[in-house]
């Protein structure tokens, strides 16, 4: 029987924090709830738009190196077909 009265307590004190909590932010809230969905919102989207660009720029300087790694493997693959062709017409 003790451990319901228990169960029932704890139940109550759960009760009475959340009803305390949701009193003491609404009395000491720095804004009204519409204010603060509006800053919450204009928020996000800074954040949002702020990983777009950081995501932007990763994806350029990605493709810099992408570009920069064609022109040297072009580069080793011309210079490899040209000793190819050296040595081969040196042994006929």
């Amino acid at each position: 029987m003790k451990s319901a009265n228990k169960w029932t307590e704890s139940i109550s004190v759960f009760a009475v924090g959340v009803g305390v909590g949701a009193a003491l932010g609404v009395v000491f809230a720095p804004r009204s709830g519409d204010d603060t969905r509006d800053l919450l919102a204009e928020t996000a989207q800074e954040h949002l738009d702020g990983a777009i660009a950081a995501g932007h720029k990763l994806t350029q300087r990605a493709q810099d190196g992408i570009d920069q790694i064609k022109g040297q493997v072009r580069q080793a693959a011309a210079v490899g077909e040209r000793a190819y062709r050296e040595a081969k017409n040196s042994s006929s």
